[in-house]
């Protein structure tokens, strides 16, 4: 790696993609923003940098830019503005000079993380209540409840040994992944995520939630085939993924035209120790459609929040007590003639001045759910990130 300052790495193909030589990268917080290249604060409103993206995403004339989106810059698109503290980082805008391809490193350190903190079930089960009372009074129809996970690591792990232990296996790359080093923060903001927030390309824009999870031990074609029929007959996982992806299809059709469709209702996805199911939703847009447009609609993604969103993050913002920050936030990559987001889910952000590690994982809650089933099901999605980092 040639830019130990500022770098963004995303698997591509079969290979990995390194971004460098930044010529312009701002972190963006409620009113202010600071240049990640010198280190300085100036005021300014985050609403003059969304303006910024008013262009048609026909166009989107940077290609080696990386955007990325944290959670709270939602409740702005909400109309929900006094949920933001002034010290939430809200988004991060890099605009790079060079690409390379990256060859991961066979000999990296191994990842030895030391578990600071975890969930309690106690504390768990009491939010769940909580929030289970919002949906029998009709506040909402689902709430994705999460918790987060603190590990610290030893001394002489550097960035590149996370990326290269996240990915050295092809196969356990999420297909919508990306690793980005801050030496301002000295921080890694490192996502294995499957899932896509949206998809831009030929005038198309589509999105693929995810709901429904099963814990899998091999890859082994027959105890597939045996829990995706199981995954399948799940009445509570349907209503969960039909519900976002009703959802999620609204918000598409909001943005322009009032023509999205499901193209795909319920679809298998294999993650490392895992099963889920997920659904395709896909709309044409019309020339003028902005990126702007897109996320005002859409973020963040239904999947990761519930129904009716905004509602609901009004709910999860008591229930949490947190900031999820990079954590359910996408990230966005620009190439020729397409835009990819991902939901960060799978995601971690290393902190190398703390020698320490922030992982968050959770799950929808519907009037089916049961608290016991629901935190098992937060564990396994801990498992799957935290074992293909580790082992």
């Amino acid at each position: 790696m040639t830019d130990h300052n500022l770098y963004t790495v995303f698997p591509y193909k079969n290979s990995l993609l390194m971004l460098s030589g930044a010529k312009e990268a701002r972190a963006y917080y409620k009113d202010h923003y600071i240049d990640l290249l010198t280190g300085e604060s100036h005021e300014f409103a985050v609403e003059g940098w969304l303006s910024l993206l008013n262009f048609p995403v026909a166009e989107h004339p940077i290609e080696k830019r990386v955007v990325h989106l944290f959670y709270e810059l939602g409740f702005l698109f909400e109309n929900l503005s006094e949920e933001i503290m002034s010290t939430d980082l809200l988004a991060i805008n890099i605009e790079y000079t060079k690409r390379e391809e990256l060859q991961i490193n066979p000999d990296h350190k191994k990842i030895i993380l030391s578990l600071k903190s975890a969930p309690h079930y106690h504390d768990y089960e009491k939010q769940f209540q909580k929030g289970h009372k919002e949906l029998t009074e009709g506040n909402c129809y689902q709430f994705n409840l999460t918790g987060e996970y603190t590990y610290d690591f030893e001394d002489d792990i550097e960035a590149e040994d996370f990326i290269s232990a996240l990915w050295k296996d092809p196969k356990k790359r999420g297909a919508f992944a990306s690793a980005t080093y801050i030496e301002h923060f000295e921080q890694l903001f490192l996502s294995n995520s499957p899932e896509c927030l949206f998809r831009y390309e030929g005038g198309m824009l589509s999105t693929m939630p995810i709901k429904g999870t099963m814990k899998r031990n091999t890859d082994d074609p027959r105890e597939i085939k045996s829990l995706w029929k199981e995954l399948v007959l799940d009445k509570k996982s349907e209503g969960e993924l039909f519900m976002i992806a009703d959802l999620l299809r609204n918000d598409l059709c909001r943005i322009d035209l009032p023509r999205a469709i499901v193209t795909r209702k319920k679809a298998m996805l294999l993650v490392p120790g895992l099963i889920h199911q997920y659904s395709e939703i896909k709309v044409p847009l019309s020339q003028h459609v902005t990126l702007k447009n897109i996320l005002e609609k859409i973020f963040p993604g239904g999947s990761i929040t519930g129904a009716p969103k905004k509602r609901v993050m009004q709910i999860l913002k008591k229930l949490e007590s947190r900031s999820r920050g990079f954590y359910c936030g996408s990230t966005l990559l620009f190439s020729k003639g397409q835009i990819e987001a991902s939901i960060n889910i799978r995601s971690s952000v290393v902190d190398f001045k703390k020698r320490s590690l922030s992982y968050q994982a959770g799950g929808g809650i519907t009037l089916l759910s049961q608290p016991q089933h629901e935190f098992l099901e937060m564990t396994y999605k801990h498992d799957s990130y935290i074992d293909t980092l580790t082992l």
